[in-house]
């Protein structure tokens, strides 16, 4: 939960502005929390829609041959065909979810990624 102090020229009923504060709906942009509200929000739909989370690291995630890397608002998709990757992503955007499908990366988080010739990456 979030808390604010009463905002000038607010004055509650039967107490004062030291006694009581506003509890907020929801999470203000900008805030200290907001990248948490933000990260458990995306767990909270990857794990509706099948995706495990890894037990080594919090920010890969897996749905049978998929799996999907975030990086504080970015990710990647990995997979056996570009069909399977629309699909999911399509699956997650139904899902209210707002992702741009950018096609094959060039590189991902300052890391150079190369498509050879027969299909691979480098």
């Amino acid at each position: 939960d979030m808390y604010m102090e009463l905002p000038d020229r607010i004055e509650p009923k039967g107490g004062s502005k030291a006694t009581h504060v506003l509890k907020l709906l929801s999470n203000l942009y900008g805030q200290k929390q907001a990248g948490r509200v933000w990260n458990q929000y995306l767990v909270d739909k990857l794990l509706d829609a099948g995706f495990s989370q890894s037990l080594i690291d919090d920010c890969v995630f897996y749905r049978g041959s998929v799996i999907f890397i975030v990086y504080v608002d970015d990710g990647i998709f990995l997979g056996r065909s570009d069909e399977q990757l629309t699909r999911m992503i399509r699956m997650l955007q139904e899902m209210g979810l707002r992702i741009d499908d950018q096609g094959h990366p060039a590189d991902y988080v300052g890391v150079n990624i190369k498509k050879l010739s027969d299909g691979s990456y480098v």
